[in-house]
């Protein structure tokens, strides 16, 4: 301390007599240049808004607000995600509280690749770190918001032209004991919307997404489902929150959903088990694998069965059953075995269920046979 400023009263050390503890104290809207880590090339140089509080005891009138700055200035050029425990450990020491709180809400850019064109641009996605210490114990949660593309399952049902489609803004919040990359919750979300949201798009782009969202049909309800799902999912994590926002482009609101898990509160968000596959679903996501590997749109397979696009969506999703009746046309669309498209929709063709009352044994002994307790068939139904 200078002798100038040991001559200056500092109020902030004066005892306050009203004994009213408060939870926060400190700084916000603080423009700071951090070092994110960055999955495809190691480390990203971004800017970020910082706020840095503590709690204040009841006894003590004020914090000291520059010391904050100090902290964070002491860090300069090396202010990384890793270097948060250690930031908080400073600020407790030095603001000589308990408590201490840091979040870093900065713009994080991602390389992605056209789906047809293959042109790569940078698309960007905001993200928050936020940390809280208490005493030697620190808590830590990544946030990013993932704009995606939906479309909405009752709008394609009814409709006799498309459906209706928007932009949706995912909010995901996780925390985790091990490091999570931000490039794995991006992920992790956009393989539950219609869509993905691109920077750069040419036509053929453009007609892959649009007709990979009208192959894809969700709320924003399944949205959030899949997501909290698809993140549990993750090395290390151990709670997870998801917010979708639908910017709705046939209505005049918005739609939202929101939803938790916790690994350590199953009273309240009970865990949830990565969707295994009913006898639907199983089917219905066996043939979209096959429709994809044929390179057939949801509308050419529809054409070709003589049914609607709404229909063969709900086959997909798992809401409906193939028809026994269809199996031979499906079969001879995607170059199949009829027995093997019959079996997988879970129809026993007569053959087969003769062959089976004729020797249960052998049946039996395959299916003990395997790990799971299911028969494995191939492509050709063998």
């Amino acid at each position: 301390m200078t002798p100038e400023r040991a001559k200056l009263p500092d109020h902030a050390n004066d005892l306050d007599q009203r004994e009213l503890p408060l939870e926060q104290v400190g700084i916000e809207n603080l423009s700071y240049p951090i070092t994110v880590l960055d999955r495809q090339n190691e480390r990203q140089q971004t800017v970020a808004n910082v706020d840095l509080a503590v709690a204040l005891a009841a006894e003590h009138r004020g914090t000291h607000m520059s010391r904050f700055v100090e902290v964070l200035d002491s860090m300069r050029g090396e202010m990384t995600i890793r270097r948060l425990p250690e930031l908080l450990t400073t600020i407790q020491r030095r603001l000589e509280a308990r408590e201490a709180f840091v979040r870093l809400r900065f713009p994080y850019f991602l390389e992605k690749t056209a789906p047809v064109s293959r042109l790569r641009s940078l698309m960007e996605y905001i993200c928050e770190f936020q940390a809280k210490a208490e005493g030697e114990r620190t808590e830590f949660t990544l946030s990013v918001e993932i704009p995606v593309k939906t479309l909405c399952p009752c709008s394609k049902a009814i409709s006799a032209y498309g459906a209706h489609n928007q932009r949706t803004m995912v909010t995901a919040r996780v925390a985790a004991d091990t490091f999570v990359w931000v490039e794995d919750v991006i992920d992790a979300v956009e393989s539950c919307a219609s869509a993905p949201v691109y920077a750069l798009l040419k036509r053929e782009d453009e007609k892959f997404v649009t007709e990979q969202a009208y192959d894809n049909p969700v709320f924003v309800e399944d949205l959030v489902r899949s997501c909290l799902q698809s993140l549990q999912s993750l090395p290390g994590v151990q709670s997870v929150e998801v917010q979708a926002r639908s910017h709705e482009s046939i209505h005049k609101h918005e739609a939202v959903a929101k939803g938790r898990w916790s690994a350590d509160d199953p009273s309240i968000s009970p865990a949830l088990p990565l969707r295994r596959s009913s006898e639907g679903f199983q089917f219905g996501f066996w043939l979209k694998e096959r429709r994809h590997a044929r390179q057939l749109s949801q509308g050419e397979l529809a054409r070709q069965l003589g049914i609607s696009s709404s229909f063969l969506s709900r086959l997909e999703s798992g809401d409906k059953k193939l028809p026994r009746e269809l199996a031979s046309d499906l079969a001879n669309t995607l170059g199949l075995e009829t027995n093997l498209v019959a079996l997988r929709a879970g129809h026993l063709p007569e053959a087969i269920a003769q062959w089976v009352a004729a020797h249960p044994e052998i049946l039996l002994a395959a299916m003990h046979s395997s790990p799971s307790g299911e028969v494995q068939l191939d492509e050709s139904g063998n």
